[in-house]
């Protein structure tokens, strides 16, 4: 597993279940069949039917139902609604017992309503979308796949890829990647079918086969280098893969066919500042002003091109932007001016500037962690604690601010090696904020580096039984566990677990190869620690790879993996270590 960066930041909660409900209550753009009505009138009027007459009966139990649907009574309005749609062959019944089931969070009831309606519906499509969604709720991906395909083959819509796409990619990544796997093997020769697939692709991190697809792709009729999004998605691939130079050539030659693509763009500045070549950014930023594709009078412009003279070290030019937003944004203003100071050298003057910025502004959280930096420097320790003890004062309850200071100041701590110190804070989260997922992860780690292996045990079983989804905990527990080579077989099944939600998350694949290896299964360990070594060059990761080689005999390749990788990271306590090692192969 990788190193923890970042506490609180690696806390990553997928999607649940509960939350799938209610996507697919949204989708079913169903509105009310009949109209909700308590006035005594109306139902005299419903009393009064023929009971004999089966229309008559349908209407009045729909009635029925529909009152109770106000009185939020779902599940009992959707089973009435179910068995009328038995007897009617409107298909505006179904669809209504099928929504209410959906209210009710009941998706087998849904998926019975459902089969009524596909069977009475002039718009077979629009059911068929509605039955992808809930065999996903229901993890049923092989019968969510052969509906897609049956959704796809009836359709008349030109965008039925398109519609596919949006219904389905609200869902688990693997899930979806398994549906559009079986779409492209069949519709692989048009043109929008791998458009989508695409996405999908660089959405499980499937890079390579994105490189692939593309370069496929332009041989089509319908392909066009003025399609930027092609362009977007070729040049993200190759970032990814560690091409960065060829992501920058392929922006340049999209560009090329659309100099004036907004989106095009942006991302190539984007693309050109997460490659710090930011005078490079800055000439591009001008270039799209003299086109009229952007203006320095907007503030936003204004931020972006400071912050890159700013990293430029251009400064006056900086200075120049900043001053431009001060009557519009005086925080952005305050903060922007506190990183040129720091850049500058001056902390004095660049702590006066955060200390600026309001407790309710979006920059209020960073120009925190910008003193704190600062502070930590002097390693002046005690002035933090009282810093942070201010901002307590300060924010005066903000229950959301301080939930997310207690979680800055911990991982500072943390990362300092202060650990009795990080426990004390996190304590105080926890004692204040109780079943708070953050926090529990965040203890967690802090316990194992104290070895309070009991405690970090029993908060992420805790944090595992509150969000069963949660992979990240699964991983840190399953890899603290092989880490010190304790419970391997628990941990092996806790990362099992954890790669069944995240399958491309380089430090769960990571943390499987070391429990791998430490089980003594090389071979296997092989083939999970390269996946996430290719995927991740992270130093824990290069780490274990070269032990595991050495283990294998391949010693050539493990002392030209350190050479490599030891440049990049000379610190690096792990990769020093392993000095040692191949020193005495």
């Amino acid at each position: 597993m990788q190193t923890y960066l970042s506490l609180y930041s690696s806390y990553i909660v997928k999607i649940g279940l509960f939350f799938k409900n209610i996507i697919i209550i949204n989708i079913l753009f169903i509105s009310l069949a009949y109209p909700l009505s308590n006035t005594s009138e109306a139902s005299s009027l419903y009393l009064k039917v023929n009971e004999e007459n089966t229309d008559s009966i349908i209407m009045q139990k729909a009635f029925e139902a529909e009152l109770l649907f106000k009185e939020q009574k779902y599940l009992e309005a959707a089973k009435i609604y179910h068995n009328i749609s038995k007897k009617s062959d409107d298909p505006e019944v179904a669809k209504r017992a099928t929504q209410l089931a959906g209210y009710a969070n009941d998706f087998k009831l849904m998926l019975k309503s459902s089969e009524r309606w596909l069977d009475i519906a002039s718009d077979k499509v629009e059911v068929r979308h509605i039955r992808i969604s809930i065999y996903l709720a229901l993890n049923m991906v092989k019968e969510a796949t052969q509906e897609t395909l049956s959704a796809i083959k009836i359709s008349k819509d030109r965008d039925k890829f398109a519609l596919v796409y949006d219904t389905i990619k609200v869902f688990n990544d693997k899930a979806v990647k398994q549906i559009f796997d079986s779409v492209f093997e069949k519709y692989k020769d048009e043109y929008l079918a791998n458009f989508y697939y695409v996405q999908i692709l660089l959405d499980n991190k499937k890079y390579k086969e994105v490189v692939k697809i593309i370069t496929t792709i332009e041989s089509f009729k319908e392909f066009s280098k003025k399609e930027s999004r092609w362009g977007i998605f070729l040049a993200d691939a190759y970032y990814e893969l560690g091409e960065e130079k060829l992501s920058i050539e392929t922006l340049k030659d999209y560009l090329h066919h659309s100099p004036k693509n907004l989106n095009l763009n942006e991302y190539y500045v984007r693309l050109l500042t997460i490659q710090k070549k930011y005078a490079e950014a800055i000439e591009h930023y001008r270039f799209m002003s003299a086109n009229k594709l952007i203006s320095f009078s907007n503030s936003d412009t204004s931020k972006k091109m400071a912050l890159l003279n700013i990293e430029a070290k251009k400064f006056s030019d900086a200075k120049t932007f900043i001053n431009s937003i001060k009557e519009k944004d005086i925080n952005s203003y305050n903060f922007l001016y506190g990183l040129l100071n720091v850049k500058m050298n001056k902390n004095n003057s660049a702590e006066n500037y955060f200390k600026n910025v309001e407790v309710d502004n979006i920059n209020y959280i960073n120009s925190i962690k910008e003193i704190a930096d600062i502070k930590i420097k002097d390693r002046n320790f005690s002035s933090l604690k009282k810093f942070f003890s201010d901002q307590y004062k300060k924010i005066q309850n903000n229950q959301n601010i301080e939930s997310r200071l207690i979680l800055i100041e911990t991982e500072i701590f943390f990362n300092q090696d202060e650990f009795d110190y990080a426990m004390e804070r996190i304590n105080y989260g926890i004692k204040k904020y109780k079943d708070n997922g953050a926090f529990l992860y965040t203890r967690a780690l802090v316990a194992e580096k104290i070895d309070r292996f009991d405690l970090m045990e029993s908060d992420l079983k805790k944090l595992i039984k509150l969000e069963p989804k949660n992979a990240q905990a699964m991983n840190a527990l399953g890899y603290t566990w092989a880490n010190n080579n304790m419970n391997l077989n628990e941990a092996n099944l806790y990362i099992d677990e954890a790669l069944k939600i995240e399958p491309n998350d380089p430090a769960i694949l990571d943390s499987k190869g070391w429990v791998l290896y430490r089980l003594g299964n090389y071979k296997e360990a092989e083939k999970y620690l390269m996946k996430a070594f290719e995927l991740n060059n992270d130093p824990e990761i290069v780490s274990h790879v070269i032990q595991l080689l050495v283990k294998l005999g391949r010693n050539k390749e493990a002392n030209k993996i350190f050479k490599e990788h030891i440049k990049l990271n000379p610190k690096d306590k792990k990769l020093i270590e392993l000095k040692k090692i191949l020193n005495e192969i």
